[in-house]
């Protein structure tokens, strides 16, 4: 009976090892591998996208005005970008033609070698009124520094328009990777620690997230 039982505790074990060999064979590891590489790919993260450059699109509107918010696919500022500069150089023309205007006839008035006057008045043409006008050489000057200042004022505006043109470019890149998400509650949340006089530490913390 002793006998017995020892031959079948033995067959219980050999069957065992069978077991455990079929387990471990090549087609068994090929395909567990292969179940594996696949939750792998399931698992990892997918690549990150892009990142969104506030320099490229400060760099494009500054060399070409509105381009950095085309980059930004920010496409219906751009016309807003063209009205601007449309709108301070249509003025600098406007003050330009003007200037010229009284320019011309200040310059005929005056001795290009000694600089001595050759007459008090002369004709200028008035644009808006469109009529030659006799003027005094007082007035002409008057009419010349008039023109002249407001023209150059005027590219003072466009170097701003096209400054503004890049710094909102800039920021609005900074705000397209901004999380503008509502959630900035503070939580509380468990927490341990230790150190050589009182040992481990269970706790909480409060956590103020800032993105």
């Amino acid at each position: 009976m002793s006998q017995q039982v020892k031959t079948d505790s033995l067959q219980k074990r050999f069957a065992r090892l069978a077991t455990l060999a079929d387990t471990l064979r090549p087609d068994s590891l090929k395909n567990a591998q292969g179940l594996k590489d696949t939750l792998a790919k399931i698992v990892a993260p997918a690549k990150p996208a892009a990142k969104h450059s506030p320099r490229k699109a400060a760099m494009y509107s500054l060399v070409v005005p509105s381009l950095g918010q085309a980059y930004n696919k920010q496409y219906w500022k751009m016309p807003f970008v063209y009205a601007g500069f449309g709108t301070v150089i249509y003025f600098i023309r406007y003050f330009n033609i003007r200037y010229h205007d009284y320019l011309t006839p200040y310059i005929d008035s005056y001795n290009p070698v000694t600089g001595a006057a050759l007459r008090t008045e002369a004709p200028v043409y008035i644009r808006g009124q469109k009529i030659t006008r006799t003027l005094t050489i007082e007035q002409i000057t008057k009419g010349k520094d008039f023109y002249r200042r407001y023209r150059d004022l005027n590219f003072v505006m466009l170097t701003a328009v096209w400054t503004l043109n890049i710094i909102e470019a800039n920021v609005a890149a900074h705000l397209k990777t901004f999380d503008m998400s509502e959630d900035i509650s503070f939580r509380v949340q468990p927490d341990a620690g230790y150190n050589s006089f009182t040992g481990g530490i269970i706790g909480a913390k409060i956590v103020i997230p800032i993105k």
